[in-house]
């Protein structure tokens, strides 16, 4: 053999040396491609699971075949398919007791290279557990009851809506759980109640009459009149233009006058209304030593219901919600921040501290139909200065928020582009503002947000 023919047949022997080893090398690179395919699926399971068992929950199904074909539906969504080739097994645990729902699921991975070598397919599986809520709750709903809720049928809309949310967080709370809900209606004041007058946070002086001698008055009961006709008139009712009729005559004859003297009495009293502590006091709650100022001689909404984990007595209170008053969003949101604080006026709330412990949380929602068309003259709210009043609810919702307490607000047929923008800011987050533009609207927010405070969190 020559020198040549030597190196030929070397070059030969390495090539059949190579062919061999790149057996096992290509098999490894395909194996490591299967095991990646492997992580994915279990990825990809995993999201199924999860979605499998919020669904699973939320619709309290006990049954394996309901929970299976969530999640084949999930996985046929996602294209999977192919990928994996079946559910080999659907495993539902339910404890209503402990609100604790979860999900295991088995299935087979269609293998690619690792074929070549023996193993058609692979176990993969994903395990999911969720918890209905947390152990802890506490919701504030501030509640607009001014007057334009008149018009429309926006009260009844409200009223279906709030109830509807309370319905579904009482019913979706677990057993052994911890859940108060507090009502504020508000207009241009709140009404604490009048159970609270002498209450040391509270300064509201005695009903007193008063009786002025002799007063005189002057009436054309002879009057006659002619060419009576209706006259169609707009008046501003908070904020709303609103239509009304009144009559217009032409006077023939005023006859003679009659005068008619007497005593005149004058009844002072207080219906529960509550004014503003002056500037700063009035954009938080705290500083006990300070009283909050009682408002006589004006009728304000029904009276705010502090925290209760009465059902019916929450039902009740939205139900005997009346539109009155005009429109001041700081006055709601101040009291609904009372109601979640534990210390005077209201003392239902948890603590914060106590809150953590139990892994609780505590929620406002704010709902509103208009722009704010009263501002504080201290410690009354008969000013007409919008801008102030924007800025103080502005600073009071970050108070509540730096508090920890979590804002939703709904907007309703709210047209004013500065109204929706307050709105939207007062949220925790851009996806806590909802703006409603018709009843409609406004019931799939209030299920949107009752949905999210029964939330089902996956714990596992």
């Amino acid at each position: 053999m020559d020198q040549f023919g030597f190196w030929r047949n070397t070059r030969g022997n390495l090539a059949i040396t190579f062919a061999l080893a790149a057996i096992p090398l290509v098999l490894g690179a395909g194996a490591a491609v299967d095991l990646m395919r492997q992580a994915n699926a279990n990825t990809l399971l995993q999201a199924a699971t999860d979605a499998a068992a919020l669904a699973g929950a939320a619709s309290h199904s006990n049954s394996n075949e309901q929970v299976a074909k969530i999640a084949n539906t999930y996985i046929a969504a996602n294209d999977a398919y192919g990928v994996i080739s079946s559910l080999s097994d659907v495993a539902v645990t339910s404890d209503t007791k402990a609100g604790v729902y979860s999900v295991r699921l088995t299935a087979k991975l269609n293998t690619s290279f690792m074929a070549i070598g023996g193993i058609s397919s692979m176990n993969v599986g994903a395990y999911s557990e969720v918890s209905a809520g947390s152990q802890g709750t506490e919701i504030a709903l501030v509640l607009d009851n001014t007057a334009s809720m008149a018009s429309e049928g926006r009260m009844p809309a409200l009223q279906a809506a709030a109830k509807s949310l309370v319905d579904t967080v009482f019913t979706n709370k677990p057993a052994n759980t911890y859940l108060k809900v507090g009502v504020v209606p508000f207009a241009d004041y709140v009404n604490v109640g009048l159970s609270h007058r002498n209450d040391k946070w509270i300064n509201v002086p005695a009903d007193w009459t008063e009786t002025t001698k002799n007063v005189c008055s002057v009436s054309y009961p002879n009057a006659v009149y002619a060419n009576c006709h209706d006259v169609q008139g707009i008046y501003n009712n908070d904020g709303v233009p609103t239509p009304y009729t009144y009559q217009v005559c032409d006077t023939v004859s005023q006859g003679n006058p009659v005068t008619t003297c007497g005593d005149q009495i004058y009844q002072h009293k207080w219906y529960g209304c509550v004014g503003s502590r002056n500037s700063p006091l009035d954009l938080g709650v705290g500083s006990p030593g300070t009283v909050y100022p009682g408002i006589m001689d004006t009728s304000c909404t029904s009276p705010l219901t502090p925290l209760t984990d009465q059902v019916s007595t929450v039902q009740a209170a939205i139900a005997a919600m009346t539109p009155v008053g005009e429109t001041y969003i700081p006055s709601g949101v101040l009291w609904g921040w009372n109601l979640l604080d534990n210390n005077e006026p209201f003392t239902e709330a948890k603590t914060n501290g106590q809150m953590n412990a139990i892994h609780g949380s505590k929620y406002m929602v704010i709902m509103t139909d208009g722009e704010n068309t009263r501002s504080p003259v201290y410690p009354y709210h008969y000013g007409s200065d919008a801008t102030q009043a924007n800025t103080i609810t502005s600073s009071l919702c970050a108070g509540v928020k730096k508090a920890g307490i979590t804002v939703y607000t709904v907007g309703f047929k709210v047209q004013a582009q500065t109204s929706k923008d307050l709105l939207v800011a007062c949220a925790s987050d851009p996806s806590k503002a909802f703006d409603a533009t018709d009843n409609g609207a406004l019931q799939a927010a209030f299920d949107t947000i009752g949905q999210q405070l029964a939330a089902l969190r996956l714990s596992k």
